[in-house]
């Protein structure tokens, strides 16, 4: 029954594509919303010749845009000011604008890369909004996002729709377990190289502060 109530779903495919990008779109601003789950779907049901793969990649990839400008927007014209009213806040704000400073040029990269991390979406778009990232650089750097996030969870979807025969249920929640396992090898990934980062760029400051102290001078000793 539950079959029939899905394909009767997805013989509306304009429908279908719609619901997807609005649950991507959500699941920025509510994580808990399975906005992934829905995106391997479609590419289990692609597999399957009810949904096409171009479509499922951009229905997602608009769904990601409108979620992270979302957070993105709310972030840089409310949260500045709610962080400044609290002591926490302004260090808070201080830190993550410092950092974007620091990324310059890697930040895009970042921005990309935390596409796939649990979480790491709605936290670096909020990020880039409280440091004040324009909207139009960010919006590029997001659609790209987007569309490699998509085309990586939609082809997830379709390859084990392939590969294998299960209900679409277990082919779902296969591609979901890979997707959760690569996006915490990721998530880990990043983080090693974050904190050799700073370790290097500690020593590094360490080493400039040695080199600035004056040697201490020798006084002259006096010849009885």
């Amino acid at each position: 029954m539950e079959s029939m109530d899905l394909l009767s779903f997805v013989a509306v495919p304009a429908l279908a594509y719609l619901v997807m990008a609005a649950l991507v779109a959500v699941d920025a601003v509510v994580p808990a919303v399975p906005g992934e789950v829905a995106v391997i779907s479609a590419g289990a049901l692609a597999a399957a010749g009810h949904l096409n793969v171009g479509w499922a990649i951009a229905a997602a990839t608009l769904g990601a845009l409108t979620g992270d400008l979302a957070v993105h927007g709310m972030s840089r014209r409310a949260l500045p000011g709610v962080l400044e009213r609290f002591r926490a806040g302004r260090r808070l704000k201080a830190k993550i604008e410092q950092a974007h400073e620091r990324m310059g040029s890697t930040s895009a990269a970042a921005i990309i890369a935390a596409r796939f991390i649990p979480l790491g979406r709605t936290t670096m778009s909020a990020a880039a909004g409280v440091a004040g990232m324009g909207p139009r650089r960010f919006g590029v750097i997001a659609f790209a996002a987007g569309l490699l996030w998509s085309s990586w969870a939609v082809g997830l979807g379709y390859v084990t729709g392939s590969v294998t025969d299960a209900p679409l249920w277990l082919q779902v929640a296969i591609g979901a377990a890979v997707g959760v396992l690569v996006g915490v090898w990721a998530g880990a990934a990043h983080t090693i190289v974050r904190t050799r980062r700073r370790m290097s760029e500690r020593a590094r400051a360490a080493e400039a502060t040695e080199c600035e102290e004056p040697s201490p001078s020798r006084t002259p000793e006096l010849v009885a």
